[in-house]
């Protein structure tokens, strides 16, 4: 009953026409909460009651989840029971009278550098999974990209000589490739990628059968890499981005560089990260500065 009821709410999304990622995003948070519902409690998703839905809330804050993303979490829940309501299979939805938090701005979670430094070690570059993995890694982190904007790269828009990727969408750019992103998308492009891959796609990830890569197939090789390393904080494309703008302020960067990079839509956006930085910076301040 449980599959069955997320997959006929999945068939209901798609048919009001909402965007892909949208419906990704709900089928995403309503799996998380089934799996915890079923790990914690050993129930159907169909016998949630009310206090189940709130200390799965409390969780995902202990986990240091925004509240834009709590809030998503509630508005997804509170539709699909919603769904399984009309569908006569409750009788009442747990999620009614649950509100959503207020947003907070808070300082950006990122890895250290040498996080970052060991999590790049890890992937098996000798392998299709590996090289692929450690490509994805590598321009998450060097270029600051967006998970939509890295399953959307085809070949075309790479330019591995003169070290640049064109990024397509509402903020189209071109970024930098680093030197490690580019050794990492040559071994796999050149030893991997076409031993798997069909003719016709020119997508640049491609999954173990040769198609396009999912946003879904993203998170799941971040949270591998994630165990594998034993980070302290969540791995993530938006943590790999976070990181990408705090390291390069960290060493010198630019705000107006970071925004163009990142594709911000303000200043603003970029600000954000100083609060990450401060500290970093004051601690350069002491050591390089000649009259402290």
């Amino acid at each position: 009953m449980m599959e069955n009821s997320i997959e006929n709410y999945k068939h209901y999304l798609n048919l009001k026409r909402l965007s892909p990622n949208t419906v990704s995003s709900y089928i995403y948070d309503i799996n998380s909460f089934r799996d915890y519902l079923n790990d914690n409690y050993n129930l159907d998703i169909t016998k949630t009651r009310k206090a189940q839905i709130l200390t799965y809330l409390v969780n995902l804050q202990k986990q240091g989840k925004s509240s834009s993303t709590i809030s998503r979490t509630i508005s997804a829940l509170k539709n699909f029971f919603e769904f399984l309501k009309k569908e006569k299979l409750i009788e009442d939805n747990p999620a009614t009278s649950i509100h959503s938090p207020k947003q907070i701005k808070k300082i950006p979670s990122v890895l250290s550098e040498d996080e970052v430094n060991q999590l790049m070690k890890i992937a098996d570059i000798t392998t299709f999974k590996g090289s692929r993995d450690s490509a994805i890694l590598e321009l998450l982190y060097s270029s600051g990209i967006k998970v939509t904007e890295l399953i959307n790269i085809k070949i075309s828009h790479i330019n591995i000589n003169a070290g640049i990727i064109n990024i397509e969408g509402s903020k189209e750019r071109i970024v930098p490739l680093s030197q490690y992103a580019k050794n990492a998308i040559t071994n796999y492009l050149n030893n991997f990628r076409n031993t798997r891959c069909k003719d016709h796609i020119d997508f640049l990830f491609v999954n173990i059968d040769g198609e396009p890569i999912s946003r879904q197939g993203i998170w799941k090789i971040l949270k591998f890499y994630e165990k594998k390393a034993n980070l302290t904080n969540e791995l993530s494309p938006q943590i790999l981005r976070n990181s990408f703008a705090v390291h390069l302020l960290s060493h010198g960067a630019d705000l107006g560089t970071v925004q163009e990079l990142m594709g911000l839509s303000s200043f603003a956006a970029a600000q954000n990260y100083l609060g990450s930085v401060e500290f970093k910076s004051l601690e350069v301040f002491k050591k390089t500065f000649p009259r402290v």
